[in-house]
């Protein structure tokens, strides 16, 4: 494999008065391809997110670190402002730039391209924690799972104290295993150990596939009583979305899927896109004839510490599979598990270590 910077041809130095490079951060060149792909980069950014900044030399970094912190917000932005730190003379700023741009193209959607920029920091510099951050959740998104595997396990060791690592380790485990219900579970707990004050990560409480298909069945029954409306067809349960889904964009995460009756599927890419078929607009009190509904039972069981939340987040899936094929665009009461995703959280610092 071609890697995607080079060594550079001089000595780390000064990028300005004041401002020192990471001595840890090794000189590097982007190789040519990395800047073709940089330069299709900045044609996503549109004009009124171009904002030249004037910050000192000293303040690169952190104006990298705050964009960081807001980039889930203001991706494009993010996106500019790592754009015009890449040929910083200091290699810790070029490092932090692709870091940047990784994360600002992740929520762009555009995984290919946040996998390369990550990647590109990771081979400049195999010891920063934010880079391999960043190529890990690009990889579990594009359901390279035993990659994703590997670059947290190279994370873990050096920021054992970074939870979200250990939880998206435990989840890429569970794809990995997905027939084991134990899998995955000593990262959930470590992650759960290390936020227990906040409860932001939980030990999943796994059901039988015959519970939670009967579960799924019950909060069926619910809801056309509830509702007056009938699914017409039965809801299905898988383990996981198929991988050849994943890998063509499907949210490795997602909790269900709903398929029209259409030619091609009536598959859709997000959870409220086109939905083909005969689907058309307006409520209807019946889905279409031919509709399939499924339920991923373990993303719906990441989410949920005991059984009574897992009731809950079954119900609350239903709900929302119900208010997709019926076009009712119904507010959803059911407030089921707080949906806390690993791979949305910010980068790893220096008290992860």
């Amino acid at each position: 494999m071609t890697p995607s910077v080079v060594p550079g041809s001089r000595p780390s130095h000064h990028s300005g008065p004041g401002y020192a490079a990471n001595a840890k951060a090794p000189d590097f060149e982007l190789n040519e391809p990395l800047r073709s792909a940089a330069a299709r980069w900045l044609n996503l950014v549109p004009a009124e997110h171009r904002h030249e900044g004037r910050e000192s030399a000293k303040d690169v970094l952190e104006t990298l670190r705050e964009h960081a912190r807001s980039c889930p917000d203001h991706p494009l932005g993010a996106l500019w402002v790592a754009h015009r730190h890449l040929e910083d003379p200091a290699p810790a700023v070029r490092i932090a730039s692709l870091v940047l741009a990784s994360e600002a193209l992740w929520w762009l959607g555009r995984f290919e391209d946040a996998r390369s920029a990550a990647q590109a920091a990771a081979d400049a510099d195999p010891a920063s924690a934010q880079a391999l951050w960043r190529l890990a959740v690009a990889l579990y998104r594009q359901g390279r799972f035993e990659e994703a595997r590997e670059r947290l396990d190279d994370l873990v060791e050096m920021a054992s104290q970074f939870a979200p690592a250990l939880a998206l380790r435990g989840q890429v485990k569970v794809w990995l295993h997905a027939d084991n219900p134990e899998a995955g579970r000593a990262d959930f707990a470590a992650a759960a150990k290390l936020t227990s004050d906040s409860g932001t990560w939980v030990v999943p409480y796994r059901m039988s596939g015959a519970d939670f298909q009967a579960q799924a069945h019950a909060q069926v029954r619910v809801h056309d009583a509830e509702t007056g409306s009938s699914s017409g067809e039965p809801v299905d349960v898988a383990l996981l979305p198929e991988k050849s889904r994943v890998e063509r964009g499907v949210d490795p995460d997602r909790r269900w899927h709903l398929e029209g009756p259409s030619a091609g599927g009536g598959d859709s890419d997000t959870q409220f896109g086109g939905l083909g078929g005969d689907f058309a607009a307006g409520a209807r009190s019946r889905a279409s004839f031919g509709t399939r509904f499924v339920l991923y039972q373990r993303n719906i069981e990441n989410l949920c510490q005991d059984k009574a939340a897992l009731r809950e987040e079954i119900r609350k899936s239903v709900a929302e599979l119900f208010d997709a094929a019926l076009e009712s665009r119904a507010t959803i009461a059911i407030k089921g598990a707080p949906e806390h995703h690993a791979e949305g959280a910010n980068l790893p610092g220096d008290e992860d270590g």
